[in-house]
C-alpha cells in the first residue's frame, strides 16, 4: 500500500481506503500459535526485529534508567522472553561488567538472536542464552530482571515459581521489571496498523486486532503485510492468547510473597524490600 498517498488523500477517501484495509486484514484466515511446537515460528519471528525497533527507540532509554543501581556482582541481568535481542544493547549499557542471561524459549526467535550475537563481538562476550522455559532456565541468582510482554503468557505455576526466585535469590531493591501494557481487561480492538517500515521496494506492516476470550484473557491476532506500493506480496496471521495484566492485578500477585510494586510509565518495579 503507498502509504504516502493515502496521508495527502482527502479525509473520505482515506476513511475508505482504512476500512478497507481493515476489512482485508480481519479476512486473514490466521494461524492458532498455540497449536504449533513453536508459536513464534508461525509468522512472528519473520517480521519482530523489523516492526519492533520502534517500539525499543521509545522504551530502551528508560530501561536502561530503571536498570541503572543495580549490583552487577549480585547476578546477570535476566532478560525474560530475551526474543530476537533487540533490547540487549540498553541492557548492557547500564554497567561496563555487566552481564546479561537471555531466556527464549523460540527456536525462531534464537535464530535471529544468535545472528546478533555473532555479528557483534561485544554482545556475545557477555550474553548468555538459554533455550529451556522460564521455569528450567532460572539461574542461580540475579541483580535484576527484565519482562517485555511475557507476564501475560506465563501460568500460575510458572509465576509462582518466579517470585519465589525474587524472593529467595535476589538481593533487596533489585529491580524486576515487568511490562505492563493495556487493556487491562478484555475489550474488542478492531485492526489498527501499530508499525510500517519501508525496506528496499517493499513496506513491511504489522496489525493487531483483539476479542475478549474469559474474565481476563485477551484473544490476540497479529497481521504481517509486506506490500510493493498497492500490490499484497505477502499476508500471514496468527492467533493467541494473552491474559491482561494491570498495575493494581500485579501488587495484588506479588504482595503475597512481600514484594512491592512501583509504576513506571507501561511498565512496574517489582522489589523485595
Amino acid at each position: 500500500m503507498d502509504t504516502t498517498a493515502i496521508e495527502e488523500a482527502p479525509h473520505d477517501e482515506q476513511l475508505a481506503t482504512t476500512l478497507a484495509v481493515r476489512a482485508a486484514v480481519a479476512a486473514i484466515d490466521p494461524v492458532d500459535a498455540e497449536q504449533t511446537d513453536d508459536p513464534y515460528a508461525a509468522a512472528t519471528a519473520e517480521y519482530y526485529e523489523l516492526l519492533a525497533t520502534a517500539h525499543w527507540q521509545r522504551t530502551g532509554d528508560e530501561l536502561s534508567d530503571l536498570l541503572r543501581d543495580i549490583d552487577p556482582t549480585a547476578g546477570p541481568i535476566v532478560d525474560v522472553g530475551a526474543g530476537t535481542g533487540i533490547g540487549l544493547p540498553y541492557l548492557l549499557s547500564v554497567a561496563p561488567d555487566v552481564e546479561v542471561y537471555a531466556i527464549e524459549p523460540s527456536k525462531a526467535m534464537r535464530t535471529a538472536l544468535h545472528t546478533r550475537l555473532l555479528l557483534d563481538p561485544r554482545l556475545r562476550d557477555r550474553i548468555t542464552v538459554d533455550p529451556r522455559p522460564l521455569g528450567e532456565a532460572l539461574p542461580d541468582r540475579a541483580s535484576a530482571v527484565v519482562m517485555s510482554a511475557v507476564l501475560g503468557h506465563l501460568g500460575d505455576v510458572e509465576r509462582d515459581r518466579f517470585w519465589r526466585f525474587v524472593v529467595d535469590r535476589m538481593p533487596a531493591g533489585a529491580p524486576v521489571v515487568v511490562e505492563v501494557l493495556p487493556p487491562y481487561r478484555p475489550v474488542v480492538v478492531e485492526p489498527v496498523r501499530y508499525a510500517a517500515v519501508p525496506v528496499g521496494r517493499f513496506v513491511y506492516e504489522g496489525w493487531q486486532s483483539g476479542r475478549p476470550a474469559g474474565d481476563r484473557l485477551m484473544r490476540w491476532t497479529m497481521t504481517y503485510r509486506v506490500l510493493d506500493g498497492r500490490t499484497v506480496v505477502s499476508e500471514q496471521a496468527v492467533t493467541s492468547t494473552y491474559r491482561c495484566w494491570s498495575p493494581d492485578d500485579v501488587v495484588a500477585e506479588v504482595s503475597p510473597y512481600g514484594l512491592t510494586v512501583t509504576e513506571h510509565g507501561d511498565s512496574v518495579v517489582v522489589r523485595r524490600t
